[in-house]
């Protein structure tokens, strides 16, 4: 896997490593992942300490990303978390909601302090432990039916909470660790959901970098019109800008061959990718994100990820 990002001109990976209420590696605050242990045990060695040793052998950069508040994300998740003892030990800052979808899920109330001290605690234990280049959050902190009740501005107050003792905590640990935040790409959603983009951007000593999910192309249809969503987008978070903070625009590589009948860019074009760079590099822009692996080995992806190497390295 980290041949084909090198492969394609890239020089960072960015490993879920905390996508749910659990971890993939070992914790002293949440238990085996899924994904690595059906079962929750211990397999006797620690895969993130060998990706990471991995990456640096191979000269890519590693941030640990991580879900902060998020326990599980449907009835199974839920369902897998609730077995364990943890769903005792977090129950009282832990809310269960049901998603837009009907599925039962579970998060961190991110009001209370006890869930701060758990995720602080969390980032402090891998920033000590292992040699990572950064820490990630993405844009799961408010989500429909989370807390419909709590208003923007509380929500903005609780999340920043969060964040501020975050960066200070791995400045701590490691000055040279970076802490970088993806919300939504639209900058209104984001703020709904309680990131404060705009502090976070005019404000020393809440992230290191931005990297906005701004997944459309240039030719969204809004009304029989087709509106520059991407270029839109970019201004729009360049604008706000005002540390002059590295800007790494996320890109939708999953979307690249698809049909939509709002996003017409997608189907009519296999040069989007090096199109968003391009504009994103001539805005300001200071590198790029693609969301996600599993499409580098895609077929209906391949003319996109070569022109976009072809800009990338000319």
């Amino acid at each position: 896997m980290y041949d084909k990002v090198i492969q394609y001109g890239m020089n960072t990976v960015i490993v879920h490593v905390r996508a749910l209420g659990d971890a993939m590696y070992p914790s002293n605050y949440y238990p085996w992942a899924t994904f690595f242990s059906s079962d929750r045990s211990n397999r006797g060695y620690d895969p993130l300490e060998i990706m990471v040793q991995l990456a640096h052998t191979k000269k890519l950069q590693f941030e640990a990303w991580i879900n902060p508040y998020r326990l599980s994300r449907d009835s199974k998740s839920t369902a897998s978390f609730k077995a364990t003892p943890y769903h005792a030990r977090f129950l009282p800052f832990t809310i269960e909601y049901k998603a837009p979808g009907g599925q039962t899920c579970l998060a961190l109330d991110p009001a209370r302090q006890e869930t701060i001290d758990l995720i602080v605690n969390g980032v402090r234990e891998i920033v000590s432990t292992y040699d990572v280049d950064g820490i990630h959050f993405d844009d799961y902190f408010y989500v429909s039916g989370m807390a419909d009740q709590v208003d923007v501005a509380s929500r903005k107050t609780n999340v920043n909470a969060l964040i501020s003792q975050v960066y200070q905590t791995i400045k701590s640990i490691n000055p040279n660790c970076t802490f970088g935040i993806s919300p939504a790409g639209n900058p209104d959603n984001a703020r709904t959901q309680g990131a404060d983009i705009d502090t976070w951007l005019s404000t020393q000593g809440f992230i290191d970098y931005i990297m906005p999910q701004i997944y459309w192309t240039d030719i969204y249809m809004t009304n029989g019109t087709a509106k520059h969503m991407f270029t839109d987008r970019c201004k729009a978070w360049t604008a706000l800008n005002k540390q002059d903070l590295p800007i790494y625009v996320g890109l939708a590589l999953y979307q690249v061959g698809t049909n939509s009948k709002t996003d017409l860019g997608w189907a009519s074009s296999d040069n989007n990718l090096a199109y968003q760079y391009i504009t994103a590099k001539q805005l300001g822009c200071d590198g790029y994100a693609l969301f996600r692996y599993q499409w580098l080995e895609k077929e209906i992806a391949a003319k996109e990820l070569n022109h976009l190497l072809y800009y990338v390295s000319n």
